[in-house]
C-alpha cells in the first residue's frame, strides 16, 4: 500500500459526537477500524476479524490476487485454520482462488475455511474439488 493511494481512498470525516469516520470504497466506517485493514486497492479490501480470520470485500482477479495472498500470509503467521468470510466478495477469478489455495501449501500450511459462500462460488468450488478449501 502506498501512502499516496491511501490518502485518496481514506477520506476523513468528523461526525457529531466526536466519532471520526472514513469513507472506504464507498462505505462509511469508523476511523478506529483502520487498524484491522490488511490490504486495500481499487477493487478489494481485506480486513482482519476479531476471531483471527479475514473478510474479503470487493473483487479479486489476476491484478490483486497475489497481493491479497501476501496480506493473508502476514496475518496468519502461525499454524491453524484460516477462516475467510467471503459474504461481501463480489467476484473472484481462478487466479484469485489459486492464490488462496496456495496459502494452504505455504510453509505455514494452513487449511482455508470459506464462510458465507454464495451459491455461484459454492458451485465453482464443488466443480474444482480443491482439497485446500473447506466450505463453512
Amino acid at each position: 500500500m502506498s501512502g499516496d493511494g491511501d490518502a485518496r481512498r481514506w477520506l476523513p470525516l468528523y461526525m457529531e459526537g466526536g466519532t471520526d469516520m472514513m469513507i472506504v470504497n464507498g462505505s462509511l466506517e469508523s476511523a478506529q477500524s483502520k487498524r484491522t485493514l490488511l490490504y486495500l486497492d481499487e477493487q478489494l479490501v481485506v480486513r482482519s476479524s476479531e476471531d483471527g480470520g479475514v473478510r474479503l470485500i470487493g473483487q479479486i482477479d489476476l491484478t490483486n490476487g497475489d497481493a491479497m495472498a501476501d496480506a493473508l500470509h502476514r496475518q496468519w503467521a502461525s499454524p491453524g485454520t484460516g477462516t475467510v468470510d467471503v459474504a461481501e466478495l463480489q467476484f473472484i477469478d481462478l487466479s484469485g482462488l489459486r492464490a488462496l489455495a496456495l496459502l494452504s501449501d505455504s510453509p505455514v500450511g494452513r487449511p482455508i475455511r470459506l464462510d458465507n459462500v454464495k451459491p455461484s462460488l459454492r458451485k465453482l468450488l464443488t466443480l474444482l474439488d480443491w482439497p485446500a478449501f473447506t466450505i463453512g
